[in-house]
């Protein structure tokens, strides 16, 4: 229990009163002083006798994203058999610079009640949320008595995902403009892996005739492909390369990059140019990069490790800054004879077009709106599955 401000405010006037009591030689003086005390006490008293018996509950989602819905509700339930007490609740954010504030009206025993409040996502990071601090105030507001009703909890803001095309697999054929993927070449050598609805991309000798009849839609056998080569999605981590806008698209380029590879149920990996690889390997492989991708900064190293160790994928993308010839040069030793290269270019110092061998396509990513970064890397996608060319959007 401690006292509120008022509280605090009225304990040293009546200090004041006393002095001016000794020195008028008031009695009356006197009497309001002792009052006062009396009041400040039986305030004291009534909120540490309080019984307070609520239960709080905070739920958050548990994928947040830049630009998305950071939506928490709080749950509170009196578990006492009695009316529980007009009380207050706060919980802070970003290092306590934001605070939702609830102020809870008597609940009956068993009663419960909710509240929703937004986390800001401007921008990705871990943060801290919490811990949800109670206060219980008596009806003067002089003294209170507050508690932990909930713990803190971490919140990660992932960069935001664009609607992007997957890359294309060497083997792939045909790709349908209208659709978030790009249709592989079937693999009638891969085992069973699920049934799904078909799409008009789908070969109709993959229809599972039976399970059509039986769920009264077309079904089709998706098989688990044992020749689908990896992608390597490269982030240039240089901060040399980057400034502070250049960087955050390539974040996010290359989480976006890394989710519609993850549709397709193809095998990835992301590492940086400084030759780290992100995110832990299993089933949740995504969520542990887009976990990293959330916390990571550019790096003092200003070369592209990878290539120096002789790392080498059928299939590149790199997600680059300011580029350099060298720089070029080194991104090409990394891709296998016979592979793709995509070169994703975020930095508008980059004007100079990049390596135009057939196997290559690329594109700049520097556009001013969410809606061009998706426009442009979905034509080079269609365009290179379509013609095998290399595309070049310039500055």
């Amino acid at each position: 229990m401690t006292f509120t401000r008022r509280g605090w405010s009225l304990f040293f006037s009546s200090f004041a009163i006393v002095g001016a009591a000794r020195l008028l030689g008031l009695p009356q003086l006197w009497i309001i002083a002792l009052g006062v005390w009396l009041l400040l006490g039986g305030c004291a008293a009534w909120t540490t006798r309080q019984h307070v018996a609520l239960a709080a509950l905070r739920e958050i989602p548990e994928h947040l994203h830049v630009g998305g819905e950071g939506r928490v509700d709080l749950t509170v339930v009196n578990q006492g058999g009695s009316t529980s007490p007009t009380t207050q609740y706060v919980d802070r954010f970003d290092d306590g610079d934001r605070s939702a504030r609830f102020a809870l009206q008597p609940l009956d025993s068993g009663a419960k009640a909710s509240a929703a409040y937004r986390v800001p996502t401007t921008r990705r990071g871990r943060f801290v949320l919490g811990p949800l601090v109670g206060t219980l105030g008596d009806p003067f507001g002089l003294a209170s008595r507050t508690w932990q009703a909930a713990t803190a909890q971490e919140v990660i803001v992932h960069p935001r995902l664009l609607e992007l095309l997957a890359p294309p697999e060497m083997s792939g054929s045909g790709v349908d403009a209208e659709s978030r993927d790009v249709a592989g070449r079937p693999d009638s050598g891969g085992e069973f892996d699920t049934l799904r609805d078909y799409t008009p991309t789908d070969d109709r000798r993959h229809v599972h005739w039976k399970s059509t009849a039986r769920r009264g839609r077309m079904m089709v056998r998706q098989d688990q492909s044992r020749r689908r080569a990896p992608a390597t999605i490269m982030l240039d981590t240089r901060a040399a390369a980057h400034d502070e806008q250049s960087f955050e698209r390539a974040v996010e380029a290359a989480a976006s990059i890394a989710a519609a590879i993850a549709r397709t149920g193809r095998p990835f990996e992301v590492i940086t140019s400084s030759g780290e690889p992100l995110g832990q390997s299993g089933r949740r492989y995504l969520g542990s990069v887009l976990d990293e991708l959330a916390v990571i900064e550019a790096s003092a190293a200003n070369r592209i490790i990878p290539a120096l160790r002789g790392k080498r994928a059928m299939s590149v993308i790199a997600i680059m800054g300011d580029v350099a010839d060298s720089d070029r040069a080194a991104v090409d030793l990394m891709v296998q004879r016979g592979g793709a290269l995509a070169l994703v270019l975020c930095h508008h110092r980059t004007i100079s077009a990049p390596s135009t061998a057939a196997r290559r396509f690329s594109i700049n990513l520097c556009a001013t709106t969410a809606s061009d970064v998706v426009t442009q890397w979905n034509q080079a996608v269609i365009s290179w599955q379509h013609n095998a060319t290399p595309q070049y959007s310039p500055v």
